[in-house]
């Protein structure tokens, strides 16, 4: 699939065993926009997923923090679709564009497919590796976010019996590329592509 456990090679390895991205950061947050806009680089995310790292490292630019916090919230809609099923209503579409949000829907088929639904919550580390300046007026910032993803308390289960159904040998650690970018002045994710051969 190219994409992370998000599933990145749960998903994978459901699709392989059956036939691996909340309005707002699920519990109520503000869209992130801009330093020219309303948000400030100050306010808490409120993601309910755990995202250690870039925010309480205190990154450099207000953009930095903007699109750590869109990369929050792209995880926290992706747990909540994941684990209910159904896409609509997630937040994913707040916080992610693209081949980062049709991922979604696709991950999200194929484990209902399957019969299967994810459980519990990955643990992101994210850091900004960069962020490209705007080019003319209204022109579109990108960003690069470089993650270590540990899905150890993230499960497989059956959506029946909630029995667990983790693939028998799955790597519960690796590293995870997202592609950030402005669109009408919101940060939001528009790629995330999994590294599974590279443990972190």
């Amino acid at each position: 699939m190219g994409r992370t456990l998000r599933c990145g090679a749960a998903i994978a390895a459901a699709a392989a065993f059956a036939v691996a991205g909340l309005a707002a950061c699920s519990s109520g947050g503000t869209v992130q926009t801009l330093p020219s806009q309303a948000q400030t680089a100050g306010q808490e995310p409120s993601a309910g997923v755990s995202v250690q790292a870039a925010v309480s490292a205190a990154p450099t630019s207000t953009a930095a923090v903007l699109v750590l916090r869109a990369y929050a919230g792209y995880w926290a809609a992706q747990v909540k679709a994941l684990d209910s099923g159904v896409v609509t209503g997630s937040g994913l579409q707040t916080y992610s564009v693209g081949p980062a949000l049709s991922g979604a829907y696709t991950d999200s088929q194929r484990l209902n497919q399957a019969g299967l639904k994810m459980s519990g919550a990955p643990h992101n580390s994210p850091t900004v590796t960069g962020v490209s300046g705007a080019t003319g007026s209204g022109g579109t910032q990108s960003a690069t976010v470089q993650d270590c993803l540990d899905i150890t308390d993230w499960h497989q289960i059956d959506q029946k019996t909630r029995q667990l159904r983790d693939p028998a040998h799955r790597l519960t650690r690796y590293r995870v590329t997202a592609t950030a970018r402005t669109v009408g002045g919101i940060w939001m994710i528009s790629e995330v592509h999994d590294e599974t051969g590279q443990s972190c």
